[in-house]
């Protein structure tokens, strides 16, 4: 309900080649109708599931590039044309979770039937983000069209709730993943919750819920927290770098086959410092291990300074799809002084400014006395990776709705950014909001 969704599309990728299961989404898009009648309780936004069935489709079959050409266009790719050129002046983002060939077909019609500038005014609407590179397609979108906006997670992706499959020091707890998806997604939260994927390995199942692919959009619901069109500043989809770079795929054999459109550009995938993954061997080391690749935990710590959250957030909506409004968990309002419209804040600061950052008209739509401040917990914290000042921010009284903080006298000509948590007690799913205020230092 936090989506304008203009098509759901079934494609190929380096595990399905030569077929799509479009009767997949369906299923799922039925089982979500038979939910929305309670989640119109909770609120507002959820489209129907006959709009959903209308705009799902079937992609272009076949693997990669082979499968794109001269009429080869699918449904798949006419609808993603017919999003770009619709009057509506807001960029299309394409969440790619499996192979972008489909994208690539449409961009391969356009280019051949369109001008110069109707081609770059196309390709300047569209925000593509890439999860980890499941064809070739990828790589020849970002060699033809370099001004592409396309961000691709190589890895990032595998750590929304992993990535290890085992259970560890290292594992997010509670460490089997698997039971927690049982109690808080699948049991008893009706016929949607039922169709969520559980892998059984041979010896068990894998401590590791599945979703990766969610993180290709998830980070577009919390407007207070992300911008689009910001990759660098990070959000619970992940955070990337502000230039484009050599990316290649993150799946095995899709790199070796990309070598052919070199070079290609696109955003990739950030660390984070700041945020410390507390285990017995040290958050900074070769811990992760998944195949044969072995992952450091700063290139996760972007997905999980935010996992918490976003966890208890799925459980919260999960619960909506079967629980009345007043026995079911609501995200608190977060204000910044009058303002509650989830926008990101934007100051102008003078280096050894004392700032004063007031939240204290924050809310709790589940509370009949919205302004009881004690059923809300607060946290003002410093993102030092998604500014350009490197130097430490303090906070005073970082815990509570009214703090203030001093710049720095050498951050003239820098950007600070501050996130404030706010987050209700509910006793069984606290959920959390959020204010990112940018502050351009003169």
């Amino acid at each position: 309900n936090e989506l304008d969704i203009e098509g759901l599309i079934a494609v190929t990728s380096r595990w399905l080649k030569h077929t799509v299961f479009t009767e997949s989404i369906v299923v799922r898009v039925q089982a979500y109708g038979v939910v929305r009648p309670n989640l119109m309780k909770q609120a507002q936004g959820w489209p129907t599931a006959e709009e959903l069935l209308r705009k799902t489709c079937a992609g272009n079959l076949g693997y990669g590039m082979e499968a794109v050409g001269d009429g080869k266009h699918s449904e798949g790719s006419e609808r993603i044309v017919a999003a770009v050129d619709s009057d509506d002046p807001r960029p299309v983002h394409v969440a790619i979770n499996a192979g972008a060939n489909t994208l690539a077909q449409a961009l391969w019609d356009v280019k051949r039937t369109r001008s110069d500038q109707q081609i770059r005014q196309f390709v300047s609407k569209l925000r593509v983000y890439d999860d980890s590179g499941q064809d070739d397609a990828g790589a020849w979108m970002c060699h033809t069209f370099p001004e592409l906006f396309y961000v691709r997670s190589q890895t990032q992706v595998f750590g929304l709730f992993g990535p290890t499959l085992d259970s560890g020091p290292q594992t997010w707890a509670p460490l089997n993943q698997w039971d927690w998806a049982e109690t808080n997604i699948r049991i008893r939260h009706g016929i949607l919750g039922a169709l969520y994927p559980q892998r059984l390995g041979l010896g068990g199942p894998f401590n590791f819920m599945d979703g990766g692919g969610t993180t290709s959009w998830l980070g577009l619901i919390n407007k207070g927290l992300y911008d689009p069109s910001q990759v660098h500043w990070g959000g619970w989809g992940g955070r990337f770098h502000p230039e484009k770079q050599d990316v290649p795929a993150g799946q095995a054999g899709v790199a070796a086959e990309e070598k052919k459109y070199s070079p290609f550009l696109m955003y990739g995938q950030a660390e984070d410092y700041s945020w410390e993954w507390k285990d017995e061997e040290g958050w900074d080391k070769f811990s992760g291990v998944h195949g044969d690749r072995k992952y450091r935990w700063p290139v996760f710590a972007p997905l999980w300074r935010w996992r918490d959250d976003y966890t208890r957030d799925f459980k919260a909506r999960m619960d909506w799809c079967v629980a009345d409004y007043e026995h079911a968990n609501h995200n608190p309002v977060a204000c910044f002084y009058d303002d509650e419209n989830r926008s990101i804040v934007r100051l102008k600061c003078t280096p050894g400014e004392r700032v004063t950052l007031d939240a204290s008209r924050s809310w709790n739509p589940d509370t009949k006395h919205k302004r009881l401040q004690h059923e809300l917990t607060y946290d003002w914290s410093s993102y030092p990776e998604a500014g350009t000042y490197s130097g430490a921010i303090e906070v005073s009284n970082s815990n509570e709705p009214v703090a203030t903080c001093t710049i720095p006298s050498d951050a003239a000509g820098k950007q600070v950014h501050l996130i404030l948590r706010v987050t209700d007690t509910h006793p069984e799913v606290p959920l959390t909001s959020y204010r990112r205020v940018v502050m351009d230092i003169d």
